[in-house]
């Protein structure tokens, strides 16, 4: 009978472990460089705690700390940074500011401290700033357009925008690596995800089961970011492996 599926056989070159196995060495990669990624891991905690204070809940004209939303972030295991709704509680350009350059900051070095310990690379915040200087401007960039991209996407036909965000999952890592232009990291991560499509599915699909502890009241979402911290080198993981298959 011919095979109709087009996911990779188990002895297959382009099969690679599930998305659920990556978990364990992202812990204990960030575990061991705990003291690169403890302080950059707190600025998006910083920014959850600051929207899960300054949100209202539900219906109600006032703030109240014991629901989950404003924070609700399942932690820095997403490539693309998520600091939109921070950047607008407060209603202040100078937040707004803040949150942007701290932010992008942040997500560039903790981007390239998880390829780094990825490759089994010394982790020193010198180096990863050095990189931020060279190219945080260029992944800044990179994160409007893959955002513009998708939102349209998802305003036109919603399957389209989701199909982008997978296709350009890797493009920060990408960039990083190779130090390319925002088209060319792009064009870099369509053609690595294309590769094994499933792979890429499954690190979205547990970074969105993660996310949704947050929905637990009290401490759903400090257990969801904790989570998120430890899955956080799953994406550079994927992308390493994918590189690895030529």
């Amino acid at each position: 009978m011919a095979r109709t599926s087009s996911r990779p056989r188990r002895n297959s070159a382009f099969h690679l472990p599930s998305a659920f196995d990556l978990f364990t060495p992202s812990k204990e990669l960030v575990m061991r460089h705990i003291w690169i990624f403890g302080p950059l891991y707190a600025v998006p905690l910083i920014f959850g705690i600051h929207d899960w204070i300054w949100s209202p809940a539900a219906g109600q004209p006032h703030h109240w700390w014991d629901h989950a939303y404003g924070f609700s972030s399942g932690g820095p295991a997403n490539p693309f940074p998520d600091y939109g709704f921070s950047a607008f509680v407060g209603a202040s350009i100078v937040w707004f500011l803040i949150v942007l350059i701290i932010g992008t900051i942040a997500t560039v070095m903790s981007q390239s401290a998880q390829l780094d310990a990825v490759r089994g690379q010394r982790l020193d915040f010198q180096d990863l700033w050095s990189v931020t200087k060279q190219l945080g401007l260029r992944m800044l960039g990179l994160y409007i357009v893959t955002a513009v991209i998708v939102v349209v996407g998802l305003i036109l036909l919603v399957v389209p925008g989701v199909i982008f965000f997978r296709r350009y999952y890797l493009a920060p890592y990408a960039m990083l690596d190779k130090n390319l232009s925002i088209r060319e990291a792009l064009e870099e991560s369509a053609t690595l995800t294309k590769k094994n499509t499933g792979a890429i599915w499954g690190v979205i699909g547990v970074t969105v089961l993660i996310s949704l502890i947050s929905i637990l009241p009290f401490i759903g979402g400090l257990i969801a970011f904790i989570f998120g911290c430890l899955y956080s080198i799953a994406p550079a993981m994927r992308y390493q492996q994918l590189k690895r298959l030529g």
